[in-house]
């Protein structure tokens, strides 16, 4: 279960035992949504607080066990990663100041969402280099996971409505941490955001290619336009589902 990179017994991506677990992940989230499609403000709040213990501690395990296997020059101790986003926008979501409150939520459904399908689309990661039961693996699964229950679950109970002007703050955590991300893989060789190199996907790569220099505000306004645009139109269903649930209540 903590074992370092072996890919002869890594689960693979797209292999039948990651399906599985992909089938087991899903029917946790809709189930677990059912279940919470009626929870009151302040339970929605103290899940977002458990969930944002569970992304800090499982980002300390991993940390740990980078540490421990591969040495400490391996660890990652400030995750600025889009997905990694989600240990400090639950974090914000919670601050009784609306515009930080606004900045987290606004991220969590716009971006967490989309970021975690994203994900398991495309999971270069974890999969490809360990088994489906290692340490690793879960904690990315779960995490991911929670990315949309809490996306979706915030909606749904009208704990959060998205509205036009949190386009603004959907941007400035983007930029924000773009920016950072940036300076972080000037200085240290590093890739956070996947901003200064491309992933091994055939289009990114050949973008990457023809114009490098452009090549990181090309990645910058593909994780502020797609992640927005799709969240707004999952918003427009989920809301067209809640209606035709209260009309049958009705």
């Amino acid at each position: 279960m903590f074992g370092p990179r072996d890919k002869s017994t890594a689960c693979g991506m797209w292999s039948t035992t990651y399906i599985i677990a992909i089938i087991v992940v899903f029917t946790i989230i809709v189930l677990g949504l059912y279940f919470s499609r009626k929870m009151s403000p302040k339970a929605v709040k103290k899940t977002i607080l458990i969930c944002a213990i569970f992304a800090v501690l499982t980002e300390i395990g991993k940390m740990i066990f980078v540490g421990v296997t591969y040495g400490v020059d391996e660890i990652e101790f400030v995750p600025l990663y889009f997905c990694s986003l989600f240990i400090y926008t639950t974090i914000m979501s919670l601050f009784n100041n609306q515009k930080i409150k606004d900045t987290g939520l606004s991220f969590l459904f716009f971006g967490g969402i989309v970021g975690a399908l994203s994900f398991f689309a495309y999971p270069s990661t974890c999969i490809p280099n360990y088994p489906i039961y290692h340490y690793m693996c879960l904690r990315t699964l779960l995490f991911h996971g929670a990315m949309i229950y809490v996306g979706v679950l915030i909606v749904i109970t009208k704990y959060y409505k998205p509205q036009l002007k949190h386009f603004i703050n959907f941007v400035f955590i983007i930029l924000l941490v773009s920016v950072l991300a940036l300076i972080f893989n000037h200085f240290q060789g590093t890739n956070l955001m996947y901003i200064s190199k491309p992933l091994n996907i055939g289009f990114v790569k050949d973008i990457y290619d023809q114009v490098p220099y452009l090549y990181p505000i090309f990645v910058i306004l593909i994780q502020i336009m797609v992640p927005y645009w799709t969240s707004a139109a999952i918003y427009y269903i989920i809301l067209r589902c809640c209606k035709k649930e209260r009309i049958r209540e009705k």
